[in-house]
Parts: C-alpha cells; sequence; structure tokens
C-alpha cells in the first residue's frame, strides 16, 4: 500500500508500494511505472503498461490491453513479463494466480453492474424513505433490492444485514429473528443455487417461496442483462 491518496496517481508516475501477502505479511516495496500507450492509427485498443521492479523482482514490465469487440463486449488482457533470478518461476505462478483470479474478478463485475445500478437505486429510495419516517416505502425499496440482490451472494447479504438494521430501529422482533435466520440461508443458497427468484426476503413471507418480480424490476434487467 502507498500512502498517496489515489488521486495523485497519474500517467507516467513512479510510486512506492509497500505489498502484503494475503493483505497481512509483509512482502517488500515494489515500484510502480506507470504509461499509457494510445495506438499508432485509430481509437483502439488502449494500453496502460507497469514497468515496475522491486528487491527481489528485477523486471515486472505490466501491459494491459483494453479495445471493444464486434459483438459490443470488451476484449481485456493481461501480458506480464518478469525477471526475478532463481526465484522467476515461482513469481510467475504467482502472475498466473493473481491474474487469473483478477480476471474472473472482472468478469463478475461485468455480468452484475446492472443489477448493481438498480440495487443502489433501491438503497437510495430506502434511505430518503427512512429520512423521511416513511417505514412501508423503506421496506419496499429493501424488499425490490433484495429481489435484484438474491443471484449475488455478496449484495444479497447486505441486503438482509440492511433488513436486519433497520428492523432493529424499528424495534421489530418478529423481522430481527427473520433477517437472522435469513442470513444463516442466504451462504447456502449460493452453494446448492437454490434461490427462490423473487422473494422479497421478509419474514412475512417463507425464504423459500418463489414469487413474481416486479414487471418494472423485470424490463429492467431484459432490456439490459443481469
Amino acid at each position: 500500500m502507498s500512502d498517496e491518496p489515489f488521486e495523485a496517481f497519474k500517467p507516467g508516475g513512479r510510486y512506492p508500494m509497500k505489498l502484503r501477502l494475503f493483505g497481512v505479511v509483509p512482502f517488500g516495496t515494489q515500484w510502480i511505472v506507470t504509461s499509457v500507450h494510445q495506438p499508432e492509427t485509430g481509437v483502439w485498443p488502449k494500453q496502460l503498461r507497469d514497468n515496475g521492479h522491486s528487491a527481489l523482482i528485477s523486471k515486472w514490465d505490466h501491459w494491459i490491453t483494453i479495445a471493444p469487440t464486434e459483438s459490443g463486449g470488451t476484449f481485456y488482457s493481461d501480458e506480464v513479463e518478469i525477471s526475478a533470478g532463481i526465484v522467476t518461476p515461482f513469481i510467475w505462478a504467482f502472475a498466473q494466480l493473481f491474474y487469473w483470479h483478477r480476471q474472473r474478478r472482472w468478469r463478475g463485475l461485468a455480468r452484475t453492474l446492472n443489477a448493481r445500478r438498480l440495487i443502489a437505486d433501491e438503497m437510495s429510495a430506502y434511505r430518503a424513505a427512512r429520512a423521511a419516517n416513511d417505514a412501508n416505502c423503506a421496506w419496499v425499496a429493501l424488499e425490490r433490492a433484495h429481489i435484484l440482490s438474491q443471484p449475488y451472494l455478496g449484495p444479497h447479504l447486505a441486503s438482509h444485514w440492511a433488513m436486519l438494521g433497520f428492523a432493529v430501529h424499528l424495534r421489530d422482533r418478529r423481522e430481527v429473528t427473520g433477517q437472522i435466520v435469513r442470513l444463516a440461508l442466504a451462504p447456502l443458497g449460493a452453494l446448492t443455487g437454490r434461490i427462490p427468484i423473487g422473494n422479497t426476503g421478509r419474514s412475512n413471507v417463507s425464504a423459500f417461496k418463489a414469487m413474481p418480480i416486479p414487471d418494472d424490476l423485470a424490463s429492467e434487467l431484459n432490456e439490459h442483462g443481469k
């Protein structure tokens, strides 16, 4: 990690980063040396280069390439050239795992961008209704956020956590108990793939009952994809 604010990172800069293995174990300092490269002709592809190094790794020449595809998607690639003496094979293996994991996360994020945008809209509506002391509208917004979040474990848990917090605020013991149970069940549903689509997530309905998705949400999801 660096003490520099994110806004301070600019193309062409040189930044020392303190590395921590698994986010905990100190792993030395890595220099990140960035540059942006435009194509010789046309607009695409865009390329970002990090030609960094550290005491352990004498060369970490990483190129990110991005371009649109004919199908309307995005082409993304990581290419890295590594030189680290006798430990090069180990650093290479680490890089393979790291970039595989990161690309998997990118793909997951891309698939959920529209749903996350809709969830954020519903959570904004919830906060506005709560600030106005409109409990009914607040619950409706939370229910809609839950419907949208069900296929994605992190957002799904977050929706139940928000419901639990609101139930505690309202001193609704039944709802508090129901949300605690649903927080425990959500990971099991994600593991088994058995998600009751359209379920509002409240304690006043069975946690296993599938329900119709509101027409406007279904339209948004179908139009832009989940």
